[in-house]
């Protein structure tokens, strides 16, 4: 595995760092005092944590929303899968909001955090439509080439904001992206700047420097 990353610590806005631009922002983030966390005395660090949301999905396995998929290929011929909920039978096309989800690292639409946020977003007062965007080769997509998905190729995840906003020109698209998803949705809208078809980004958990989080993990 090769990281690539930058030399030095990119710049946000005018000279300023991402870690000033939180500290003036987010002020309880960089006070000691403040931004303290007391984890479970069963699950003290983050692998332990991280394991117990993966072992808990195994016997977890009861569905809190009805997907419909939807695949679509790319031009290398690449395959996502569009997990479309609620079911159009249940929800005809309309010009209603859609909410595009975007996984962590080898998650999809089966994921409890998912499920948990499709739920809350197509149920009242919001009644929105939503759509995970399942990469290349997770939850269950066929691995139709040698590419694989990763937090800087956002090409797949246009490719699929692309045939959403095809498919439904009327509605207001919103992106969130959890984790490495996070981090390529974001990602994707820095690229895309005045012309991005998203009207809102959400990241939750982004890991904004892949390679001191690597790092981190690491040690």
């Amino acid at each position: 595995v090769n990281l690539i990353h930058a030399k030095d610590s990119a710049e946000v806005g005018a000279g300023k760092t991402l870690i000033d631009i939180v500290r003036a922002e987010c002020p309880s983030l960089a006070d000691p005092e403040l931004a303290k966390f007391v984890p479970s005395a069963m699950l003290p660090n983050t692998h332990l944590m991280t394991c117990f949301n993966s072992i808990k999905g195994q016997f977890q396995r009861v569905r809190l929303v009805k997907y419909e998929r939807e695949l679509i290929n790319t031009e290398d011929g690449g395959t996502i899968g569009l997990d479309w909920s609620p079911p159009f039978s249940e929800m005809p096309e309309d010009d209603r909001p859609i909410v595009l989800l975007s996984h962590g690292l080898s998650g999809g639409s089966q994921e409890e955090y998912v499920q948990q946020t499709v739920k809350k977003l197509t149920s009242a007062p919001y009644n929105f439509r939503t759509v995970v965007v399942n990469f290349r080769g997770c939850a269950g997509v066929p691995l139709t080439t040698p590419v694989l998905y990763n937090a800087g190729f956002t090409s797949d995840y246009g490719f699929a904001v692309g045939h959403v906003q095809k498919r439904f020109p009327q509605s207001k698209l919103v992106g969130i992206g959890f984790s490495l998803g996070a981090n390529l949705v974001t990602k994707f809208a820095g690229e895309q700047g005045e012309s991005c078809p998203l009207k809102a980004v959400v990241a939750v958990c982004n890991p904004f420097d892949l390679h001191e989080s690597t790092l981190c993990i690491e040690a």
